[in-house]
Parts: C-alpha cells; structure tokens; sequence
C-alpha cells in the first residue's frame, strides 16, 4: 500500500520526503479547478486528496477514480492534517480556529479558539501541535480539543512547529527557534538568528535545519541548540527546507534552490529559477521537485542538480507539491490542482 502523506511535511520531522521513484517525462492526467486559489497544504490518504481553498472550502478527491468525492465549508481560509478517521482543520483567523472532524460521520466533533493559526498543525500520537500568531504554541487532545499546555513567546509565530520525537520546535518573530518540551511546553532551549524566522525547520540525523529573514540557513543540535554550521543565501529565506540521504534541500528569495550537506553545510550544487522559489521540496529517491513564482514545477536529480523536467502551470505556485502512489500533485494560484502521471504509466 502507497505511503500516505498526512500532515505538511508527511512526517514528524518534517522530512519532505516520499519513498519512489518517478519516470519521466511526466504528463498532467487530470486538471481540477477549485472555487478559489489553493492553500498551501495538500495531503493524500489511502487514495484520497485533501486541499483547501482561500474561500473557505475543503475539498476531498478520490486519486484512483479521478473524481470529486465532496466538500465542506469552513467560512475562512483553513489548512488540514489528518490521523485516522479525523480531520484536523486548522483555520487562518476567526472564532473557533481549530476544529476536530470525524470523517466517517462528516461531523464536528469538538472546535476551539486556538488563535489564529498561520502555520500548518502537527499531529503526534494523540496530540495535535499548534502555533499561533498570538505568540504562543500549544498541545490540545486529538479527540477531545483539551488544551493541555501553553508555551508564551515574544512575538507572532508563523513558522509551523517540527518534532523530533522529544522536543518542539519552531521559529518566531522575534527571531529566535525555540525548542520546547513536547509533554509540559517547557521552554529547553531558543537559537538567536538575524532577523525573523518564518520558515519551517526539517529535522535529520538530530539535527534542525531551518531558514531566517537575514538569508541563512542553519544547522543547529536539536539537544543542546548550539550551531552546527551556517549558510548564507545573502536573501531572506522564507521556504521550507526538506532531507534525506544527507542532503539538506530548500529555495530561497535569491530565486536559486540549493542542496547542501547535512553534515558539513558545503554546497552541493544551485539552480537557479526564474522567479523566487516559493515552495518546500518534494524529495523522491530520483528527483526533487519544488515551485516557483514563475509559474514552472521544477524536477531536479538530487545527487547533481541537473534539469529532468519542468511544467508551466497557469499560475504562480506556492502550495507544496507532493506524491502519492505514482501520482505527483501540485497547484497554481490559477485555482487549479495539476496530478501528473509518468507518460508510461498513463499510457
């Protein structure tokens, strides 16, 4: 069975990461047009996609029929994680901003007030990770809503929360990453960076990867929060980063997409797109993908940066692509969902 892709990042740790490999060329099996430009989040599920439109729509779309298979609406722009049979809808701003549904009922099971979530929600075990732009992160109960602890910080938190397993962590505003305790909020550790840290950080071999406002991307001990190493891009950082096999991927406002080594932070290889890199990456075994606001998906091989394919869409792209089973699937701003086959496959 296909892995699933559940939450922003498909794991914990924020990875990016899909295990398959891709043919190419590949060609666009379906088109589907949403009420709205896409959010940022997709997520795929046994076979079923799930995205959210800017209007407040939450759309579900059976992958092995290629048919619409229903939707919600939430009044305001949302994001979704999922686990089991509840879908966690996290909204942009509103009353009620996080919401448990139950999928096999399609009803409200619980909501809350958990402040305005401009972040993607990090479900573990039995708990669901939030940051808010109140300067806060939280822990509420998957099935019940129950906040059990508060973790105040000193400024607005767009950088969605990443674990390890043990620890907590994100960016803020105030341009420190923070680690907290993942069973009582506590504060363990904060990272002094530039400027403001609004990117989601990856997490390899315990260590956080995460990119600032002032052009670095940092490596730092997800134990201790000391530095590991450094790079500049010289432009803000505002993508998140992804890993796997030792390699460190992400774009930044400087236009180009770097891979670096885990270990060491020494480049790899660049390449450099038309317009600013405004998407985490997609990593699969033979290719890593990501968007641009010049309208192109890009797919690079990992091991040396070379060109393999590239697509225009009909917008700018700045939701996450993703993979699932042999399907890749991205969005434009366009209001359109592109699910991309390898020409063999659909053929």
């Amino acid at each position: 069975q296909a892995p699933d892709w559940k939450i922003a990042g498909r794991t914990i740790d924020r990875s990016h990461y899909y295990p398959a490999t891709v043919r190419f060329p590949l060609v666009p099996v379906k088109r589907i047009k949403a009420s709205a430009a896409i959010g940022r989040t997709l997520l795929a599920v046994q076979g079923m996609l799930f995205y959210s439109s800017m209007d407040g729509s939450i759309y579900c779309y059976n992958l092995m029929q290629l048919d619409g298979a229903g939707d919600i609406n939430v009044d305001l722009h949302s994001t979704v994680a999922i686990q089991d049979s509840m879908l966690i809808i996290a909204r942009r701003y509103g009353d009620d901003t996080l919401f448990g549904y139950n999928l096999h009922s399609g009803k409200t099971i619980w909501r809350t007030n958990a402040g305005d979530l401009d972040s993607e929600p990090l479900i573990l075990n039995d708990k669901i990770y939030t940051t808010a732009l109140y300067k806060h992160a939280d822990d509420y109960d998957l099935l019940k809503g129950t906040r059990f602890w508060k973790a105040d910080v000193a400024d607005q938190v767009h950088s969605s929360p990443v674990s390890d397993g043990k620890f907590i962590f994100f960016g803020c505003d105030d341009h420190n990453v923070y680690a907290v305790e993942r069973h009582n909020g506590k504060i363990v550790w904060k990272f002094a960076t530039g400027a403001a840290v609004q990117a989601t950080g990856t997490i390899y071999d315990s260590t956080l990867f995460i990119g600032s406002y002032d052009g670095n991307m940092y490596a730092v001990d997800c134990q201790s929060g000391k530095l590991k190493w450094k790079f500049s891009t010289q432009s803000p950082i505002l993508s998140d980063a992804g890993c796997a096999k030792n390699s460190v991927f992400f774009g930044s406002t400087d236009k180009r997409f770097y891979c670096l080594d885990a270990k060491s932070g020494e480049l790899k290889w660049q390449f450099k797109a038309e317009a600013i890199v405004s998407t985490a990456p997609l990593i699969l075994d033979n290719a890593v993908f990501f968007g641009s606001l010049d309208h192109h998906l890009y797919a690079l091989n990992p091991a040396n940066g070379e060109l393999l394919w590239q697509y225009k869409l009909r917008g700018q792209v700045k939701t996450d692509p993703i993979c699932w089973n042999n399907f890749i699937i991205c969005a434009s701003e366009n209001k359109g969902i592109y699910i991309f086959q390898s020409k063999t496959a659909h053929d």
